[in-house]
C-alpha cells in the first residue's frame, strides 16, 4: 500500500525525462519539412510524450503511469525498430537507419521515463515537489544537451551533418562499414555488415568529404567540368564524377541526410575494396564469365553464385564486375551490383540513396550458350511479339540493378551505360538520374570555344525547321551552303530507308553494335563506287534501337572510298564538317557480312581470327535533332578517330538544347 500522499512528486524524473524527449522530436520534425510524412511521424510522437509528461507532473496514479510508459515504450519500440528494420510506409524510414546523436537521446530519455515510472513507487521519493523537480531538470539538461545540439545542427536540406560524424572532422567511411549490407553474417569478417556503421579515419584520407568541391583550390583533383555544374546548380544530379576528389553528393533535393551518407559510405567502400578484382585474368577462379559483350567498349563479368547469395551492395563480393575494353586489354571501371529477384519499386532499393541512385532492369535481353556452354547476351526480344530467336531465351529482368564507379563517369557516380545498356527504369528516360546530357553536351560554351565557333546569331537544328548552320567563324559562304544543301537533301530523302525490310533487300547488312543503342546497315558494296554524300545511295544507315526492340532510322553514315586518307578529304563543309575513321574496330572474317567482333587499340593487329574493318573516313548527318549538331559523331568507342590535332567535335552552337 502506498503510504505517499496523491500529490507526491515521485513522478518528477520520468515526467520530465518524458518531455525532454517531447522536445527533441518537435524539433526533429522541423528539421524533416521536405519529408512530410516523416515530419508527421515526430510531432505526434512529441505531442503524445508532452502530454504524458503534464500527466505526470500533476498526477501521481496508476494513471500517470500508464501514460508515461505507454507513450514512451512506443516511442523507444519505434526507434529500435528503425535501427534495424526499415518503415516502408514512411518516407525516410524505408530502410534501416543508423542511430545518430539526436534519435539516440531521445530513446535514452524514453527509456528513463519508463523505467522511472516503474519502479519510482519503489525508490524513496523526495517529499517536496520544488526539490524533485529541479534534481530531474538538471539531470534532463544533462542528458538532451547532445541531443539538441544535433537535432538543431541537422540541415535536411544541405546535407551537411552526418550523424554519428561528431567528433571525426574529415567525415571518413570507416572499415566496418564498406560493405553496407551483409545480410548473411555481419560478423562473419567481411568488409562490412550493415548499412550506416561507424568508421575509422585513417580509411580513406584522400576522400575528405566535410570540404565543398566547390571550395577546392589549385592542386585539388576536382575537374573543371564539375566545378562548373555545381557553380552553375549546386544541388544538381547526376554530376560529373572524378573519384579523385572528395565525395560530397549533398544539397540533392528529396535526398536524406541518411541517404547521402549511405550513398557515400558505399562508393567510398567501392572505391576501395573493387580493386582486387581488377586482374581480369583472375575472374574464372573466382566464378566470375563474361557475358559476350565486349564489342560494346565494356565488358561485363557476372558470378551467379553472388546474385543469389545474401549479400547486398557489397564490394567485397559483387554480382558483376564492368571493364573498359581495348584491345585485348581490360581495365577494371565499375561495379555493377544486381537485387535478387526484387521489384524495381522495392523500399530496399529506392529508399537506400533515394534519388541519388536509379536502379534498372535489362527485360529485353535474349539468352544463349557460347561455344564453351557458358550464357551470353544473343540479341534482343522481338518487337511484336516479345520472343527470342530460337535457341535462347528472355531471362534476367527480376534482378533490378545499379553501378558504382570507380573511373571518371560525366554521369556521375552511379550512371547507367548508354543505348540498351541502360535497361528499363521504373521512371522515363526523361527524369532518370543515371544518364546526363554526356561530356560534350554539356558544357556548351566551353565546347564552342575550344571548336572556334561562335555561339552568337546562330538557330539550333531542327530538321522540321529551314536549315540554317550560320553563325561559325572560318566557314565560308560556300562551305555553309553546301553543308546546309546536304542536311536538307538528307532530312528530304533518308526516310526512303526507313524500312529495313528494303533496306536488306538493297543489300544492307548489320554490323551487329545494337546493344550499343544505334544498329549500323552498311551496303559494302557502295563504299568504292563512284557516289558520295547522296541521301539516295548511303553507304550506311543507322537506326536507334529502342527498348521495346524496335528501330527509327535517324542518320545516315556517309563514307569515303576506302583507303582515303582522313587528310584528303575534301574541305567540304569546314569547320561544320568532320569526319572520323575507325582504326579501333575488328570485324568477323564474313566476305558478305562482317560484324564488329570487338575493338583494339589503334595500330595494333586484331586478334586471330578478328581482322581489321575498311579504313574509310566517315561522317554523319542526323535527320533528327542531335545536341551536337546534325554532323555529330557518337560517343565513345563510336566516336572513331578524329584528324591530328582536332577533338571530336560539338557543334553546340547549333545543337538542340
Amino acid at each position: 500500500m502506498d503510504e505517499r500522499p496523491p500529490n507526491s512528486p515521485w513522478l518528477a524524473l520520468p515526467a520530465v525525462a518524458s518531455a525532454g524527449a517531447a522536445v527533441i522530436h518537435a524539433i526533429t520534425a522541423g528539421t524533416h519539412a521536405d519529408l512530410p510524412g516523416l515530419a508527421r511521424v515526430f510531432l505526434v510522437m512529441a505531442v503524445a510524450q508532452a502530454a504524458a509528461s503534464i500527466v505526470g507532473l500533476v498526477r501521481s496514479d496508476r494513471l500517470a503511469v500508464g501514460a508515461l510508459v505507454a507513450v514512451n515504450g512506443v516511442a523507444f519500440a519505434a526507434w529500435v525498430v528503425t535501427r534495424f528494420a526499415g518503415v516502408s510506409f514512411v518516407d525516410g524510414l524505408e530502410v534501416a537507419q543508423r542511430p545518430g546523436r539526436a534519435d539516440t537521446t531521445a530513446a535514452v530519455l524514453a527509456s528513463a521515463a519508463i523505467v522511472g515510472a516503474v519502479s519510482g513507487r519503489y525508490l524513496r521519493a523526495a517529499t517536496r515537489a520544488p526539490r524533485a523537480i529541479g534534481i530531474s531538470t538538471v539531470m534532463l539538461g544533462v542528458l538532451m544537451v547532445p541531443g539538441l545540439a544535433a537535432a538543431l545542427d541537422h540541415d535536411h536540406t544541405a546535407h551537411t551533418d552526418h550523424a554519428d560524424h561528431d567528433d571525426t572532422a574529415d567525415h571518413a567511411v570507416t572499415a566496418d562499414t564498406a560493405a553496407v549490407h551483409d545480410h548473411a553474417d555481419p560478423s562473419s569478417g567481411s568488409v562490412a555488415a550493415v548499412a550506416g556503421s561507424p568508421a575509422p579515419a585513417d580509411v580513406l584520407a584522400a576522400h575528405d568529404h566535410t570540404e565543398s568541391p566547390t571550395d577546392t583550390v589549385a592542386g585539388d583533383h576536382t575537374t573543371h567540368t564539375e566545378e562548373a555544374a555545381l557553380a552553375a546548380d549546386p544541388g544538381a544530379w547526376p554530376r560529373p564524377w572524378d573519384p579523385t576528389a572528395p565525395i560530397d553528393f549533398s544539397g540533392v533535393a528529396g535526398v536524406t541526410a541518411e541517404q547521402q551518407q549511405r550513398a557515400e559510405e558505399l562508393v567510398a567502400a567501392t572505391l576501395r575494396d573493387l580493386t582486387q578484382f581488377a586482374d581480369v585474368a583472375t575472374l574464372p577462379a573466382l566464378g566470375y564469365r563474361s557475358i559476350g559483350d565486349a564489342g560494346t567498349g565494356f565488358e561485363h563479368y557476372i558470378s551467379t553464385a553472388r546474385i543469389l547469395d545474401d549479400k547486398f551492395l557489397d564490394p567485397t563480393a559483387p554480382e558483376s564486375l564492368v571493364f573498359a575494353v581495348e584491345g585485348d586489354d581490360r581495365t577494371l571501371v565499375s561495379a555493377m551490383f544486381i537485387a535478387k529477384e526484387t521489384p524495381i519499386d522495392d523500399p530496399s532499393l529506392t529508399g537506400f540513396a533515394g534519388p541519388l541512385m536509379q536502379w534498372h532492369v535489362h527485360d529485353n535481353l535474349c539468352w544463349g550458350l557460347d561455344d564453351l556452354g557458358q550464357p551470353v547476351v544473343k540479341g534482343l526480344v522481338d518487337p511484336v511479339d516479345g520472343s527470342c530467336p530460337p535457341g535462347t531465351i528472355n531471362a534476367g529482368g527480376e534482378n533490378p540493378m545499379v553501378h558504382v564507379w570507380i573511373a571518371p563517369h560525366e554521369c556521375g557516380p552511379f550512371a547507367a551505360l548508354e543505348g540498351h545498356g541502360a535497361g528499363q527504369a521504373s521512371v522515363s528516360d526523361g527524369v532518370r538520374m543515371d544518364q546526363c546530357d554526356h561530356g560534350a553536351h554539356g558544357d556548351t560554351a566551353a565546347t564552342d570555344d575550344h571548336a572556334g565557333h561562335a555561339a552568337a546569331d546562330t538557330k539550333p537544328y531542327d530538321p522540321d525547321l529551314p536549315i540554317d548552320l550560320g553563325g561559325v567563324d572560318g566557314v565560308t559562304p560556300q562551305q555553309q551552303a553546301f553543308a546546309e544543301n546536304l542536311v536538307g537533301a538528307t532530312v528530304r530523302d533518308l526516310p526512303q530507308w526507313q524500312d529495313l525490310d528494303a533496306v536488306e533487300a538493297a543489300g544492307f547488312q548489320s554490323i551487329g553494335d545494337a546493344a550499343t543503342g544505334h544498329e549500323h546497315y552498311i551496303q559494302w558494296e557502295w563504299i568504292d563506287d563512284d557516289t558520295i554524300l547522296d541521301p539516295d545511295f548511303p553507304e550506311s544507315l543507322v537506326f536507334e534501337t529502342r527498348p521495346d526492340g524496335s528501330k527509327q532510322l535517324v542518320s545516315a553514315m556517309f563514307m569515303m572510298p576506302s583507303g582515303t586518307p582522313l587528310d584528303d578529304v575534301p574541305d567540304f563543309g569546314g569547320a561544320l564538317m568532320q569526319w572520323h575513321v575507325h582504326g579501333d574496330l575488328c570485324f568477323t572474317a564474313d566476305p558478305v557480312a562482317p560484324r564488329v567482333g570487338g575493338v583494339k587499340q589503334v595500330g595494333t593487329p586484331c586478334p586471330a581470327p578478328l581482322v581489321d574493318g575498311t579504313m574509310s573516313p566517315m561522317i554523319h548527318v542526323w535527320i533528327t535533332k542531335h545536341p551536337c549538331g546534325p554532323f555529330a559523331a557518337l560517343e565513345g568507342v563510336g566516336g572513331g578517330q578524329v584528324p591530328d590535332g582536332e577533338a571530336i567535335l560539338c557543334d553546340a552552337a547549333h545543337g538542340a538544347h
